[in-house]
């Protein structure tokens, strides 16, 4: 594994971060309902390799509780000003407990080939199936 430091911001500058992560671990597009309604497009990275770097104050938050739950998943950030959403933070044990969605746009300096080569993985997750692609993926 090669990791790496990425920045990231929103469209205005308002909020920028830094993220250490491997590129060539993969990237990831999922089909529940919100994330099919943004077209998320996004990888994980550990709690510990994320710093916010500015614009704190401009975030917003967005928490949805899928039905049959009782909380929610991942908290949604974005941008209070422009409105792009940023990243998702949650937390699981098989990811190293505290993480970060980081929404793979939202990069600016990462090459374009190196994105291109990574591997792009679909999660089921609108049948909470997280162990294959769903039969379709043509609208992720």
């Amino acid at each position: 594994m090669t990791y790496r430091l990425y920045h990231g911001s929103c469209h205005c500058q308002a909020v920028r971060y830094e993220a250490e992560f491997d590129l060539s671990a993969g990237s990831n597009r999922c089909n529940c309902s919100i994330c099919s309604k943004a077209r998320a497009w996004f990888l994980f990275v550990r709690g510990d390799k994320f710093k916010l770097l500015a614009g704190d104050d401009m975030l917003a938050t967005y928490e949805w509780v899928p039905p049959g739950r009782s909380e929610s998943g991942l908290s949604y950030r974005f941008c209070s000003r422009c409105g792009i959403r940023l990243y998702g933070t949650g937390e699981l044990a098989h990811l190293g407990g505290r993480f970060y969605a980081i929404h793979v746009p939202t990069l600016d300096d990462v090459d374009r080939e190196e994105l291109v080569a990574a591997p792009l993985n679909f999660i089921d997750n609108a049948h909470d199936r997280l162990d294959g692609p769903p039969a379709d993926t043509r609208l992720m």
